[in-house]
C-alpha cells in the first residue's frame, strides 16, 4: 500500500512538473534592415577609418562582403585596392572622406552608390589586481572540517571599452544616409573566470561593433520559440485521434514539419474543423514552414473556435501580422535595384 501511494505521488509530481514545460517550436522569420535606404545602395565602398588601430574598417568590410541572404550576396563591395588607387590619384587622405563632398567625388570615381566612413572615437583597456582571502579544508571528521589552510590569491581584473562613429554617404545626393555611434564594453575578473588580454578584449569589442553595424544594414533572419498546446479540448475525440495528435507533436519535435502538416490537416478534417487546439498547432507548423499567409488563416480559424481568450492564439495573431509585414518589407529591400 505504501509503495503504491509512493508511486502515485511520484507520477503526480512528474505530471505537474511537465505541465509547465509545454513543447516548443523554433520559428525562423525574415526581418528587414533597420537602415532601409541601403536597399538601393548595394554597391558600396568602405574607407579606412580614422584612429583605427584595431582593424575596425577591415572587419566591417569583411562582414559586409561575405554577408549572404538565402545564399546570395546582398552587397557588392568596391575593392580596397581600387579605392586606394583613386585616393592616391586625387592626393587625398582617408580622413578627408569624412567630408560628404569629398566622399561623393571619390565614390563616383569608383562607381559606388554609397561610401561608409568611420572613426574609433575612443579605445581603452586597463588592468588592475586585488588580493582575496581563501581557505581550504585539510582534515575532515564526522563533525566537519577540523583543520584549515588559509592563503591569499591575487586576482587580476580588466576593463576595456571601444566607441566608434559611423556615417554612410549617399553618392548620388552627397547627403548622409545614416549615422551611428556604437559603444561596447568588456570586464573580466580572473578569480571568477578566465579573462582576455588587453589586445584580445579590444579585438573582441571591435568584432562586436562591426557585427552590430552590419546587422543594421541588411535584412536578416531572427529565431524564436513558440509554445504548443498539447491536449485536444473536445470531449468527443477518440483514442485514435488523440494518438494521431500525439504523433504529430512527435514529428514536430523531430523537425518533420511536412509529416506533421499532413497528419494535422487530416485530423482537422476528421474533427470537422472544430478543434481550436489542432487548428492552432497546424498554424504553428505552417508558420515554421514560412507559409505565413496560410498560418494566419488557420490561426484565425482557431480564434473563431474559442469560447474565451487563449493566450497562445492571441500571441500568434499579433505575431503573424507583424511577421507578414516585416517579410514583405525585407523582400522589397532584397529585390530593390
Amino acid at each position: 500500500m505504501k509503495s503504491s501511494l509512493k508511486l502515485l505521488l511520484t507520477v503526480s509530481a512528474v505530471a505537474l512538473l511537465m505541465s509547465g514545460c509545454a513543447q516548443k517550436v523554433r520559428i525562423k522569420a525574415l526581418n528587414p534592415a533597420e537602415v532601409g535606404e541601403m536597399a538601393t545602395k548595394k554597391k558600396i565602398a568602405i574607407s579606412s577609418f580614422k584612429n583605427d588601430r584595431h582593424g575596425l574598417s577591415g572587419k566591417v568590410e569583411s562582414q559586409i562582403a561575405k554577408h549572404k541572404l538565402d545564399k546570395k550576396r546582398y552587397f557588392t563591395v568596391v575593392s580596397r585596392k581600387d579605392l586606394n588607387k583613386i585616393m592616391a590619384e586625387q592626393k587625398l587622405q582617408s580622413s578627408e572622406l569624412m567630408d560628404e563632398a569629398t566622399a561623393t567625388k571619390v565614390g563616383k570615381l569608383v562607381g559606388a552608390q554609397a561610401i561608409i566612413n568611420g572613426e574609433i572615437a575612443s579605445a581603452s583597456a586597463t588592468t588592475d589586481k586585488y588580493v582575496e582571502d581563501r581557505e581550504k579544508c585539510l582534515k575532515w571528521t564526522k563533525q566537519g572540517c577540523v583543520r584549515y589552510k588559509h592563503y591569499k590569491v591575487t586576482c587580476k581584473t580588466i576593463h576595456a571599452a571601444v566607441s566608434a562613429n559611423f556615417n554612410i554617404v549617399n553618392i548620388e545626393t552627397g547627403s548622409i544616409i545614416y549615422g551611428d555611434t556604437i559603444n561596447k564594453e568588456y570586464s573580466g575578473d580572473s578569480c571568477k573566470k578566465a579573462i582576455l588580454s588587453k589586445g584580445q578584449a579590444l579585438n573582441r569589442l571591435t568584432d562586436a561593433i562591426a557585427s552590430e553595424f552590419v546587422y543594421k544594414l541588411t535584412p536578416h533572419y531572427i529565431y524564436f520559440n513558440v509554445a504548443l498546446l498539447d491536449k485536444i479540448e473536445l470531449d468527443s475525440v477518440t483514442d485514435r485521434q488523440e494518438k494521431t495528435f500525439e504523433t504529430s507533436l512527435a514529428y514536430i519535435k523531430a523537425g518533420r514539419m511536412d509529416k506533421a502538416e499532413k497528419m494535422l490537416q487530416g485530423l482537422l478534417d476528421e474533427l470537422d474543423g472544430k478543434s481550436y487546439v489542432v487548428a492552432f498547432v497546424f498554424g504553428v507548423v505552417k508558420e515554421a514552414q514560412g507559409k505565413l499567409d496560410e498560418a494566419k488563416k488557420v490561426y484565425m480559424m482557431a480564434d473563431d473556435l474559442t469560447i474565451e481568450p487563449v493566450d497562445e492564439i492571441n500571441l500568434a495573431l499579433s505575431r503573424i501580422d507583424s511577421s507578414i509585414s516585416k517579410r514583405e518589407e525585407a523582400k522589397q529591400q532584397m529585390n530593390a535595384k
